[in-house]
């Protein structure tokens, strides 16, 4: 997937540095939000007393997977940025269910996986590895599923190459005016839960938000919608991928100066037999948030 330059993007920020910056050449397709036919999004909250080596077993976790799995996978980390501090976020880019095999492979028989896990990286602290440096309980997971099924471009071409139609063919735009979770320096996942009795109507706002941000802020500001699967009904979610703050600015000034984003939000989803509204009577209250990552590179934690 060919990439916008540096000099193509307005306002770029190095502040934030890329995940693909850090990521060796596998002599595979790099698997991304935006290629992916599913992904894991894994959490866990690091004790404060071992970030430093919490981060450290990340990285190195990291490294050890993609290489057995590069044919197969992708795996990112971030670091929450904006939200709790020392919350660490995997996401494992796959193209299909199955593939989830490999790693189970890896984790049985991979001696440099085995070497990350199992060796005392704690020597000096009384001892441990991972277990030690992690808050009890706090590892949850998601999958996530890019939308379809709605009116994205392209997607009756799809081809069985991945579980569902990835989420760049959403946009309807050229691969080099997209963004992605690995060549940009801050994603944010915007989580939201649709009222069931308007669960089509939210989705069909959700797509028109994204693709209205697609195309006024192309090769700046990417939006991919995905569906949470094996998790919690009617959740959806969007990740918008950026390279900056002042990006996000551009995202905020929509509303006031794109007259045909401003339409789009005053536009009725609801239909007049359902009583009629806009975006705003399809998600529960308070049932949107938005999560900032950036991905984790070495060097001085966020945070305190």
């Amino acid at each position: 997937m060919p990439q916008t330059s540096a000099s193509d993007r307005p306002g770029t920020s190095r502040l934030f540095t890329p995940a693909m910056a850090a990521l060796p050449d596998t002599g595979h397709e790099l698997l991304h939000s935006g290629n992916a036919g599913l992904i894991i999004h894994r959490v866990g909250q690091l004790r404060h007393e071992f970030r430093n080596e919490g981060r450290a077993f990340a990285s190195d976790l990291v490294s050890a997977l993609n290489k057995p799995v590069a044919d197969v996978a992708s795996v990112l980390v971030y670091e929450e940025i904006l939200g709790r501090v020392d919350r660490l976020h995997w996401m494992i880019h796959m193209r299909m269910p199955n593939d989830y095999s490999r790693f189970l492979h890896v984790a049985d028989h991979d001696k440099s996986f085995k070497e990350v896990t199992e060796t005392d990286r704690l020597a000096d602290r009384d001892g441990g590895n991972w277990e030690r440096m992690y808050v009890e309980g706090s590892f949850q997971e998601r999958v996530y599923v890019p939308q379809h099924g709605l009116s994205h471009d392209g997607q009756d071409d799809h081809a069985p190459a991945t579980f569902v139609p990835p989420a760049m063919h959403q946009t309807g735009l050229p691969a080099d005016r997209l963004r992605h979770s690995a060549d940009t320096g801050l994603t944010i996942i915007r989580t939201a839960q649709t009222k069931f009795e308007f669960r089509n109507e939210a989705r069909e706002f959700a797509f028109e938000w994204a693709r209205h941000v697609n195309r006024a802020l192309a090769g700046d500001v990417t939006a991919y919608l995905f569906e949470e699967t094996f998790g919690q009904q009617d959740r959806i979610h969007w990740m918008l991928h950026l390279d900056s703050l002042d990006s996000y600015q551009r995202l905020l000034e929509l509303k006031h100066r794109d007259a045909a984003f401003q339409k789009m939000l005053t536009t009725e989803f609801v239909p007049a037999r359902k009583g009629g509204g806009t975006w705003e009577r399809t998600f529960v209250d308070a049932g949107i948030h938005d999560t900032v990552l950036t991905p984790l590179h070495s060097g001085t934690p966020i945070g305190f």
